[in-house]
């Protein structure tokens, strides 16, 4: 167990130092989640004062648990990305043949995946508050707002990490980079549920990430009527369970084909 648990943090170390030397990698991670906070922030704040809109202080703060689920979902792609690499390079068949449980090669990416996200969402966080954005659940809900957006990452990582173990390739994991935007845009990650339009409204229920954002909101800002934390940990913890067993099982798959 110990030494499983060795793995896990050498490739979690490696996965984290590699996208730190690849720019085209983290740059976008980074960057791009801001870009688009600046834009909402600044474009659509009159929103504020449509009705049904919650009564919030800052509407920088409440769309800043957009920002850290767009982050969340960045750092699990780009982490499914650089494993497509890895395969088509080689080095992800050289870690096969190491005496070591398979589950632990795909925990040791999404490992990777955890201290991705939680640096971004510190770093995300860290700007808005430099912008004026207050948060009135204070650190405990910041941390708890990270630690929920990482666990999401695992999950959305997993669903990459199946599709690269699956296919193999890189251009493949790079072309759907828009259509995962689908699972942010269909969440009420800017916006209130209840101002979404109707078709919008009854899609965003089934979307796990829903509830994830909401509840990073209710943390943020410490208002459980914007979402309620319980249900945003049971839909991140469903999701990363669920995509961790989808990546194993991907993996066992290419084994026999090997």
């Amino acid at each position: 167990m110990r030494r499983e648990a060795g793995v896990v943090l050498a490739l979690g170390r490696r996965a984290l130092s590699v996208q730190f030397r690849r720019a085209q990698l983290l740059m976008p991670t980074f960057v791009l989640p801001l870009m688009l906070l600046a834009v909402i922030a600044s474009g659509t704040s009159a929103a504020q004062g449509l009705r049904g809109f919650p009564d919030v202080g800052s509407f920088l703060a409440f769309v800043v648990p957009g920002t850290l689920t767009q982050g969340a979902l960045l750092a699990g792609l780009t982490s499914g990305i650089a494993l497509a690499g890895d395969i088509e390079f080689g080095f992800f068949d050289r870690l096969l043949a190491a005496p070591v449980r398979r589950v632990s090669l795909v925990a040791g990416r999404q490992a990777g995946t955890v201290g991705l996200s939680v640096l971004q969402s510190a770093f995300f966080l860290l700007v808005a508050t430099v912008f004026g954005a207050h948060f009135a659940g204070g650190p405990l809900g910041a941390l708890g707002a990270i630690g929920l957006a990482a666990l999401a990452a695992v999950g959305l990582g997993g669903i990459a990490a199946a599709i690269a173990i699956r296919t193999g390739s890189l251009s493949l994991l790079q072309s759907i980079f828009p259509f995962m935007f689908v699972l942010l845009f269909t969440a009420p990650a800017f916006f209130p549920r209840d101002l979404l339009s109707p078709a919008l409204h009854a899609i965003a229920a089934y979307n796990p990430l829903t509830y994830v954002v909401e509840g990073i909101r209710a943390l943020l800002l410490d208002d459980e009527s914007l979402g309620d934390p319980l249900a945003g940990l049971a839909a991140a913890a469903g999701l990363a369970l669920g995509a961790m067993a989808l990546a194993t099982f991907a993996l066992r798959e290419r084994l026999r084909t090997l």
